[in-house]
């Protein structure tokens, strides 16, 4: 079976039939698994046109420019998926980044923001685009046409899950800085350009969204600002750069552009100028790395609680989860976690061997797991993601134990106030 009949089975949308030709073709669990992820030699075919990209969670639909660069022998395509600003389409943006993916072997991808489906309260871009924020605009937290136009890439274009990078400029950049605090593990790097992190950050800190940056520090970031932007002021930017760089980020970039205001025009970002030179020699070495086998993650929503091979779930409303799970050994996981009810493990049998038991730590309380790999979950954990990179063989959910109840004392009351008045 070839790579691509493999990704087309697993993607079928029948469910009872998919299940009777994996059975018939009696793939076990690693070898469907390890064919998702192979690449496939055929060149592809350069092209260029809009098309109409559905997002599968909302029904919703939209105009997204392509652009497919000629095949280069003995490279894997990836994609470039480019969020614009305020007020433009997917098909303005799309020419600033075509000689980007044309010499580095990436699809650009560039959908067009749609109002949202459900009523909302505009405050996360109100302020920083005026009277424009009722227009269309990009889910900053959830499932939108970001996540749909990566799908695509993925499916329709073939493109390597390993070569998925994320750029946007101004409330595309806000996209692109909240899409890669929350789903880092779904890309190889992430370009915003005049962004930032949060609205809210124009009257001072925004400490709910602020949290949320360590999330990044395993994703390579590079990130573009014009000096002279008035409309999102530099100085966010330079804020979450300084944070990252205290923290360890091992793989940050960050040009600000003397002269530059907010309009892309501004940027001097042309083929063959400087900026352009240094972000493709950057982009160049991009690819997303192996899941590690240390995770730290934290989310404030269900949508957003996964990271790679561990997942947080049951998070209370205006809480945040955060969890660190590590392999202590093959056999062996400890996880700590708080402000979540449930976690979940996405295994696979390159760290465990079939019919092995596998001891999971939570919080102090410990579980057997027998790893038992099943082909038909691979098949549907493609289906939901279409990234042979976070397919599952088995998964397993826990629950996290509760503390244990303890009668306060004098004491205790004492520091349940001063905890309080801290607040």
């Amino acid at each position: 079976m070839m790579p691509s009949e493999a990704r087309a089975l697993a993607l079928q949308p029948d469910e009872e039939k998919a299940h009777a030709e994996l059975s018939r073709l009696g793939l076990d669990a690693a070898r469907l698994r390890a064919l998702l992820g192979a690449p496939d030699d055929r060149p592809w075919r350069a092209w260029s046109d809009t098309v109409e990209l559905v997002d599968e969670a909302s029904g919703r639909r939209t105009d997204m420019a392509v652009h497919v660069p000629p095949h280069r022998p003995g490279r894997r395509l990836g994609a470039l998926i480019v969020l614009h600003g305020a007020g433009g389409t997917g098909e303005q943006i799309l020419p600033y980044f075509t000689a980007l993916g044309d010499r580095l072997s990436l699809a650009v991808v560039a959908p067009t923001a749609t109002e949202p489906a459900a009523p909302t309260h505009h405050l996360d871009v109100a302020g920083l685009f005026g009277s424009r924020f009722r227009m269309p605009r990009w889910d900053l937290t959830g499932q939108d046409f970001p996540h749909a136009a990566l799908r695509w890439a993925r499916t329709v274009l073939g493109a390597d899950p390993d070569r998925c990078v994320l750029a946007g400029v101004s409330m595309g950049g806000l996209a692109t800085w909240n899409l890669g605090m929350r789903f880092w593990h779904s890309f190889a790097a992430a370009v915003p350009l005049n962004g930032a992190l949060s609205i809210w950050e124009s009257f001072g800190p925004d400490p709910r969204t602020r949290a949320l940056l360590p999330n990044t520090l395993p994703l390579p970031l590079f990130v573009i600002h014009g000096a002279e932007d008035t409309q999102i002021p530099p100085q966010f930017d330079r804020e979450s750069v300084a944070t990252l760089r205290e923290l360890g980020h091992h793989d940050l970039e960050h040009a600000e552009i003397p002269g530059g205001a907010h309009g892309l025009d501004t940027l001097g970002f042309t083929e063959a100028s400087p900026l352009f030179l240094r972000l493709e020699r950057w982009l160049s070495r991009a690819g997303r790395a192996r899941p590690p086998l240390e995770i730290r993650h934290r989310a404030d929503q269900d949508a957003h609680g996964r990271a790679h091979w561990v997942a947080l779930s049951g998070i209370a409303p205006e809480t945040r989860g955060e969890i660190h799970a590590r392999w202590i050994m093959p056999g062996r996981i400890e996880i700590e976690t708080s402000g979540a009810r449930h976690v979940t493990l996405h295994l696979r049998g390159d760290r465990l061997p079939a019919g092995s038991a596998l001891s999971v730590t939570v919080n102090g309380r410990e579980s057997t797991v027998a790893f038992t790999p099943d082909a038909d979950t691979v098949r549907r954990t493609f289906r939901d993601t279409a990234d042979a990179g976070l397919v599952a063989e088995q998964v397993v959910h826990l629950d996290v134990p509760r503390p244990s109840r303890i009668e306060p004392t004098e004491t205790n009351e004492h520091a349940r106030c001063r905890n309080a008045d801290s607040i």
